[in-house]
Parts: C-alpha cells; structure tokens; sequence
C-alpha cells in the first residue's frame, strides 16, 4: 500500500507487557494519563544528526509539492535521551504538499501574518525566488487548484505545533524577492488520513543554548537549561527504556482472608524494565495496521505467600484475584496534537486458587526472571499474527515450608505486571491494548500419607506420616485487545501468546499427622495455628530453566495446561477497581473477583 519511511522507525513511550484476559480498558482509564505532548523536531537537523546526507543535485527541489511528508516529533527523556515519533503523512485527496522547513534555509525571512489568510516568504537568492514562482505557479491558473504548505515556525499556527495551510493563490514581488500567499489553515482532521507513524526510539543529546527550529520552543519541556540539541553522532538505534517497578519487598499483603482459607503475600513485587516500539499506519481515516512491541529488560519477579487452611474433609475449592498496585506510568504516555494520542498504565496482580480437604499450613513460592531477548507483539488489526517469542530462558528459584498437614491440598499461585494501553486516533477510534505476564504461575500439590515402615524413608525409627509434595512453575503471556472504530470492525481478542510449564521437584515430607493410618484420613484435623509439636519441612531451592518444552502460540485463553485465572476485572478505572466476591453457581465454593456493576 503506501511505502513506509526509509529512515529508522522511531517514537516515544512507555513501558508494556502482556496482558491478560478480561473485557478492554475502559476509555477513560488510560487517557486519564496525561500524555506528554511530542514537539516538532526540524527534519533537517534530524538527518543531519542520523548522518543522511542529502544529494547536492536536489538544489531547490525542496520547494516542489510532493505525495508525501515527512514529520519528525519529540522530547526529552530521562537520562539525556530525546524521545522520538517519526511519521510519513501522504497527501489526502491528492493533495500535494511543500514541508516549509525543508526550504526555509532558502529564505531570509517568514512572516504568516497569524491566521489572517495571507503568508509571506522573502528568499535569499533570485534564483531560489523563480523556482518557487515557478513551481507553485499551478494554482493561479484554476480556481480550484492549490496544495498544502505544512509550517514549522514562530507566528504559523499554535505554539509547539505544526501549521498546515491551504495556498490557494501566489503573488510576488520581485524587487524584494518576496512571494505574497493566500493561505487558509486546514485542520489535521481534514488532511491527515493516510500516513504512518512510528515511535518507541530515543536518542542521546546534549543540552545547548534555545536554538529555533531544532524542537519548537522545547526549553519549557526542560526549564532554563535550553534546548536539547541533536548532533551527527546521535545512535537511532535504541529503544526508549521505562523502568517498571511495582510492589515493595518485604511489606505484607492479604490476598485472601476467610474462615476457611486465608493467603497473605509476604514478600510479593517486579523490578525491571521494558523496552517498546510501535507502528499505527492509516488510510482514508481507517485503521490499517497498529502493532506494538514489548521486550523485558533485566526483568525479575518475586512470589512468596503464607497459606492457612482449616475446613471439613469433604473438597473445597477456591480461587481469588487481587490487584495490589495500579498507578499511571510517569512520562510514558505520548501524544502529536491532531492525530494521535497514546497514555499507559500499569497494574500488579496476585492471584491464588486451591482444592483441599482437611487443613494445612505452608508457606511457598518463588522467585524468577525473564530473558532480557524475549519479546512479545501485539497486531491489533490481525490479532492471530500476535506473537511471544524468546521466554524460554526464564529462570526460577522456588521454595516450600510445610507446617502442618491433616489431608490433601493443590494451591496455585501466580503475580502478573500488566500494562495498558489507550490510543485515541483522530477520526479513526479508540484502541485499547493490555499486554501481561504471569510470571511466575507456581503450583504445589501436597497429600498426606502413611507407610508402616516409614514414608519417606526405610529407617525404622522414620516418621510413618508425611506429604507427598510435586510442584510446578509457568509463564504465560496473554494479550487483550479491544477496538472502537465506528463502521470499521476489528474484533476484540483474548490469546494466550505463550506457555510452557515445567516440574520443578516432588519430595516426601516427613511430618506427625495425627490420627493418619493407612489408608484412610486424619482422624482429627491439625489446627495450623498449633505447630509446636510439628517440625518444619522444607523443599530445597533449585534454578529451573523454562525450556525443552513446545512453544504455545496464539492459543485461546482457557485451553489446556495449568489452570486459567478467572479475571473479570477491568483496570485501572477507579470505579472498576473495587472488587466483590461473588458465588460462582457452577461450582458452589468457587470465588471469583468481579467487576462491580
């Protein structure tokens, strides 16, 4: 369709990652991020600091209307990086355009004279002066024939802002060198159908004095200090880097507190970061193509739960969701004024399910990291194309403490960072993308038992009870994507990108349950709480790498493999984040957490 840029992709942002299944983020969630506007960076200075260099044959060609545009847009970053969008507008319509900043070298002076429908252009040389006569002399021979003048400079248009103006009609002086023309704003919602827009790049640059034309008036972006300043050297290569944090180690969170069942996160939080990129490309106000891409960096994990559980011996089953951290992602939202705005959120979620009968005390968990070459990505217009490639490599170190145990006991456990995405695109709609991790998804399941001669070993003096202990660990990566584009129909999509799963260990622990002969129960139920007499078993800690195991691609979100978390909840909508437990009538001791209605 329309040929993409030749120069790098490009563009700022935020963080991401996978996210779950659940309904999209509503619109007024993640637009509630104020995204940080990106400024214009004059296209000259940008090739001069990607080391392009322009044909000298090229002369004054500047000043002949083209099919397309090239626009650049930024702002600082931490760390000295300029934040980057770099976007390919076509002409509407077949209207051709002229980038003033490209021949504005060839001037001597620009005066738009506000918006009162008359520009003019004084040039430097005679003959940069009859090229632009020439060139533009088209629109003085019919009514109807004009192209589109895209201004970048003080006095055209808003400030911090590109300026497109229909010329209609041009005069000139000649003593002067001045060209006289009729110029009517045009609204980016009128002329801006077709392009394409690529962002999630960043550059290094160094602070200089205000310099007009490098990035429009971008000092009050950074205080008195100037200018960020773009030089020859700059690498466009890398991509913008947001750290994520969520969680605090060490501070205690309850998950879940019932009269039977009770789970508190003891040590529950991610560190790290993500790198990502993106490309939106529409035409004639349609959606073509949005993908975005997400790759962990130096990304860890930490899962640590405390479980008390005390019920009769006929099976229970419950399963629970909590959200502990949901804030808006500092400068990682971004928007280009008239076509596009992009703002970004980011939760942390614990989840917990168990099938028991009896009682049992532990503690369990895990921690884990990700491949800093992993990389999930989202295709928003052919969501089966989404891909999650290079988890394998995780790393897992898990541990178990058992205090008490009267019967038998499965529990499930996961933590899952998500980050959300709401684009609003001029005249197209609303896009709503939710990129996550479970990471990690650990499950243990215990069963009490008894040997004569010793259950766990053939040692005479041996306890005779224990638990049989087998353990497994996940990742998964899941996407959710909604859309509201008015006619133009994409179908929300829930997929599981990826997951592998692999055994971490089974161990027989030796424990004292009373009452527990072969083959049969308990007699009576352990009290968790009253563990003086039961000594505490422990699983060893061992690294399990994620691997030798068949990639899952782009499978339906409940099929197969470990279990599947209910998640109903829609985040981070402030009326939506309230969660309620509400009885499942399917299975009568099933809870799940809700949207409230």
């Amino acid at each position: 369709m329309h040929c993409h840029s030749s120069l790098i992709t490009i563009a700022a942002l935020g963080s991401l990652f996978p996210a779950l299944g659940a309904s999209a983020t509503p619109s007024s969630t993640v637009s509630g991020n104020a995204a940080s506007a990106l400024k214009p960076i004059n296209i000259n200075d940008f090739e001069t600091a990607a080391g392009i260099q322009r044909r000298a044959a090229e002369g004054f060609s500047h000043l002949d209307p083209s099919t397309q545009a090239h626009l650049i847009y930024g702002r600082p970053g931490k760390d000295g990086q300029l934040l980057l969008a770099n976007m390919t507008l076509y002409a509407q319509d077949g209207l051709q355009m002229v980038m003033m900043e490209r021949f504005e070298p060839l001037t001597s002076a620009v005066d738009c004279k506000g918006d009162d429908g008359s520009m003019s252009l004084t040039f430097k040389s005679q003959a940069a002066f009859q090229h632009a006569l020439d060139t533009w002399n088209f629109i003085n021979q019919a009514p109807e024939k004009e192209f589109l003048l895209i201004a970048n400079h003080d006095g055209c248009g808003p400030q911090d802002e590109r300026q497109a103006y229909r010329i209609s009609h041009v005069q000139e002086d000649q003593a002067k060198l001045t060209t006289y023309l009729t110029a009517q704003p045009a609204p980016w919602s009128e002329i801006a159908g077709t392009y394409d827009l690529d962002f999630g790049r960043a550059i290094k640059t160094q602070q200089n004095t205000r310099k007009r034309g490098i990035i429009d008036d971008i000092g009050d972006a950074v205080g008195d200090a100037g200018d960020f300043i773009l030089h020859g050297d700059a690498d466009l290569s890398r991509s913008v880097t947001i750290p994520v944090a969520v969680g605090e180690p060490g501070v205690p969170h309850s998950i879940v507190d019932t009269a039977k069942f009770s789970v508190s996160c003891t040590d529950c939080y991610v560190t790290g970061s993500f790198q990502v990129t993106g490309h939106l490309s529409v035409s004639g106000f349609k959606l073509q193509d949005f993908t975005l891409a997400g790759s962990p960096q130096d990304f860890a994990a930490k899962l640590q739960l405390a479980t008390s559980i005390t019920a009769p011996y006929s099976p229970d089953a419950l399963e629970y969701t909590k959200e502990l951290f949901s804030a808006a992602i500092p400068d990682a939202g971004i928007s280009v004024a008239g076509i596009f705005s992009l703002g970004t959120w980011i939760s942390y979620e614990v989840g917990v399910s168990t099938t028991f009968a009896g009682s049992a005390s532990m503690t369990f968990g895990l921690s884990a990291s990700l491949p800093n070459g992993a990389m999930a990505i989202a295709d928003v217009r052919n969501p089966s194309a989404s891909s999650a490639t290079g988890f394998e490599g995780g790393q897992f170190d898990p541990n178990f403490d058992l205090t008490a145990l009267s019967s038998s006991v499965t529990v499930a456990a996961f933590s899952q960072p998500k980050l959300l995405f709401g684009i609003d695109i001029e005249r197209v709609g609303r896009l709503d993308i939710a990129l996550a991790v479970k990471l990690p998804t650990v499950s243990a399941t215990l069963k009490a038992a008894y040997n004569e001669s010793g259950l766990c070993s053939a040692d005479p003096s041996a306890s005779k009870t224990g638990a049989q202990l087998s353990s497994n660990v996940a990742v998964e990566v899941d996407l959710n994507l909604d859309a509201n584009l008015g006619s133009d129909t994409t179908p929300a999509a829930s997929l599981t990108l990826f997951k592998k799963a692999v055994p971490l260990f089974s161990k027989c622990i030796p424990i004292e349950i009373p009452g527990l002969q072969s083959g049969g129960e308990a007699s009576t139920a352990v009290d968790p709480s009253s563990t003086a007499s039961v000594p505490t078993a422990s699983a060893s800690a061992v690294s399990v790498p994620l691997s030798s195991v068949p990639t899952v691609t782009a499978i339906p979100v409940g099929t197969g493999g470990l279990p599947v978390w209910t998640d109903s909840a829609v985040y981070p909508s402030a009326s939506e984040r309230s969660s309620v437990v509400k009885r499942d009538s399917a299975r009568p001791y099933r809870l799940r957490a809700v949207r409230r209605s």
